[in-house]
Parts: C-alpha cells; sequence; structure tokens
C-alpha cells in the first residue's frame, strides 16, 4: 500500500511539475531525451525510483526502448503510459511532453475562465466588478 502511494505521489510530481521543469530548463518540446529527462529528475528532487514512468512520459517510444534494454525491465512503455494516461488524460495514451505541459501549467487563469479585472467579458466596458466567471 506504501508503495502504491509513493508511486501515485512521484508520478503525479512527474506530470504536473516536471513538466514545468523540463520546459524551463530545455525549452518547450514534443519529447525530450532520456538524458533530459533524467537530468531534469535529479536536479529538480523528484523521485528517481519510479523514474520509468517519467521516462515513458516524456519520451519517444524508441528511446525509451533503448534505454530498458532488455525490454520489460521497466515496464513496457505503452503500459506505463496507460497508466498515467487514465489518472490524468481520460485514458487517451496520444499524449506528448506539450499536451501534459499545457494542461498543468502553472499560473494559467483563463483555465478556469477567471478574470480578475472584468476586461474581456461581455457586457463589461470599465472592467468592474473585478473575479467574475462566466
Amino acid at each position: 500500500m506504501i508503495r502504491y502511494i509513493k508511486k501515485y505521489l512521484a508520478v503525479r510530481s512527474y506530470v504536473k511539475q516536471l513538466s514545468q521543469e523540463l520546459v524551463r530548463r530545455f525549452d518547450l518540446r514534443s519529447y525530450y531525451s532520456v538524458e533530459h529527462v533524467t537530468q531534469a529528475v535529479q536536479r529538480g528532487g523528484f523521485s528517481t525510483t519510479f523514474i520509468a514512468y517519467a521516462h515513458a512520459a516524456f519520451c519517444k517510444p524508441d528511446d525509451f526502448e533503448t534505454y530498458y534494454q532488455p525490454p520489460g525491465v521497466a515496464g513496457s512503455y505503452q503500459g506505463l503510459r496507460r497508466t498515467i494516461a487514465r489518472r490524468y488524460f481520460s485514458a487517451r495514451s496520444d499524449f506528448d511532453a506539450e499536451t501534459i505541459f499545457y494542461k498543468y501549467r502553472r499560473g494559467d487563469f483563463s483555465r478556469g475562465e477567471f478574470y480578475e479585472s472584468g476586461i474581456g467579458i461581455t457586457g463589461t466596458t470599465d472592467g468592474g466588478g473585478g473575479g467574475h466567471y462566466r
């Protein structure tokens, strides 16, 4: 049970925080190299115990398979991605690093449709009534 909780927390931190760290360190990309992901995990202080999930989330399948030889050592690429997809992407496993970044980027208030000033909301001209929800 404890291992399951640790895995859950590690994968959550990879999806929600490591994605931001990768963009900060290496710019926004669809996929990162295994070396870049490993470096960001280590330098960012993320758990390395379940790093195969981070590699599956952010690396190309060929890079993952090459790194994890012989096959099946860390689990299959698609199997790890299915776990991530079920939890974070409504079971759609066709996500890439950009998808993760944009879904979980920090400071994006428009995702909640929150407008502090009210500017741009239909029916307001002066921006009054800050903190509107549509």
